[in-house]
């Protein structure tokens, strides 16, 4: 299992300590987004800046180096957005889906299992209102929810604007990248590609689970990227982009909180 999506899988499931806000660097590192093919099927997966306080508490310590952002109504998204996980290794390729309304996020990863044609999903939804996460157990029908700021904190993520961008999907979005250091002290390069046309505009800054971005200032990310010191690239990069009204994604009809 690749090292990226290895933290995503096993720190859903701890919490630490509140990290200290960490300069970016003055030179950002070089870029390679891959993006995956189109199909449909999935495949076998705020601190805000400046020390002021805005919106909900995110435990990443977190440095974008930009202006106060301000929410753009005009581009607010609410749909799903699929997205492939890859990396150096063709074989190696997973899938997640982020659903957006207007108060919450839904992150759904498709992961494999050791039965052929079966797929694990692992679900949760981030809510702006009151910072909580729900933990949705698929198997059992059942749900869980605790304050997000419990959710592995003590990861940094710097990164920087430095008047680069690439194409995902044919949206040129602005790369934003430095790096990301775990609260084991490992440093990842890091990168993302913001679009311009897709807002979350509830919350400035929001990390699932504090190891990858999926809004900054307001702005949705479309394509994620980070290196290890061992040179091995993870590549999450939307897919598809499906507008309209998702309220049957957050319908917790029939589960049973915990």
């Amino acid at each position: 299992m690749k090292k990226l999506i290895f933290f995503l899988f096993i720190l859903s499931f701890s919490s630490a300590a509140m990290a200290q806000k960490k300069k970016g660097k003055n030179v950002p590192p070089p870029t390679d987004y891959r993006v995956g093919d189109t199909s449909d099927v999935p495949l076998p997966p705020p601190t805000s800046k400046k020390g002021k306080s805005k919106g909900k508490p995110n435990p990443a310590a977190i440095d974008y180096q930009q202006p106060e952002a301000v929410a753009d109504t005009s581009t607010k998204f609410n749909g799903v957005i699929k997205y492939h996980i890859t990396t150096d290794d063709p074989a190696d390729r997973d899938s997640m889906f982020i659903i957006f309304s207007d108060n919450q996020i839904r992150i759904t990863m498709f992961l494999p299992t050791s039965k052929p044609d079966v797929i694990y999903e692992n679900t949760m939804i981030a809510n702006s209102d009151d910072s909580t996460v729900t933990i949705v157990d698929k198997q059992t029908k059942t749900y869980r929810v605790e304050k997000w700021d419990r959710r592995n904190a003590g990861t940094e993520i710097s990164l920087g604007y430095y008047k680069k961008g690439g194409p995902v999907l044919k949206i040129l979005c602005k790369e934003f990248s430095g790096e990301m250091k775990t609260p084991d002290g490992e440093v990842f390069e890091a990168a993302a590609l913001v679009s311009n046309q897709h807002s979350f505009i509830r919350i400035e800054d929001y990390n699932f689970l504090n190891i990858q971005p999926v809004v900054l200032d307001y702005k949705i990310v479309l394509g994620w990227r980070t290196k290890t010191s061992n040179n091995e690239n993870t590549y999450i990069v939307a897919y598809k982009i499906e507008p309209g009204n998702p309220s049957s994604w957050f319908d917790l009809t029939g589960y049973t909180r915990k």
